[in-house]
């Protein structure tokens, strides 16, 4: 999966080496990596900066869904050489923390922002802690 957000931001889920190069051949400096390693999906840091990427890890799980990390990705985002490219293992931490992001700097309103998420066909289960989490951030 791979979704164009801005000029400079896009999210996915992408993981393998052929994505990765393609992504550097387009013009992407750095990749935001939201997957914990536990989790057995995040990306090796090598394999992604041998392709002439920046590699940034921010883990977000269950347990680590709470202002200190959505403040670290924050961080990570605007540090980071742009256009970045941000991945999780379904996309889903990756669009909804790039677009509250985006969404916070923007002004939008919680109507916005799941409009921005429903257009991106970013997936949300009923009762889902990220959408719970995300949403408090616009009351």
């Amino acid at each position: 999966m791979f979704k164009t957000i801005t000029d400079t931001l896009a999210i996915g889920s992408n993981e393998d080496v052929q994505s990765l190069e393609n992504l550097a051949a387009t013009g992407y400096k750095t990749v935001i990596d939201l997957c914990p390693a536990a989790e057995g999906t995040q990306l090796d840091q090598e394999t992604v900066k041998g392709v002439g990427l920046a590699y940034l890890s921010v883990p977000v799980s269950m347990q680590t869904l709470n202002d200190e990390t959505f403040n670290a990705f924050k961080t990570a985002l605007q540090t980071a050489e742009k256009p970045v490219y941000t991945r999780c293992a379904s996309g889903l931490r990756a669009g909804v923390f790039t677009l509250l992001n985006l969404g916070q700097k923007e002004g939008w309103t919680k109507a916005e922002y799941l409009q921005q998420r429903e257009a991106l066909e970013i997936p949300q289960k009923p009762n889902c802690p990220l959408a719970t989490f995300a949403e408090s951030y616009f009351q």
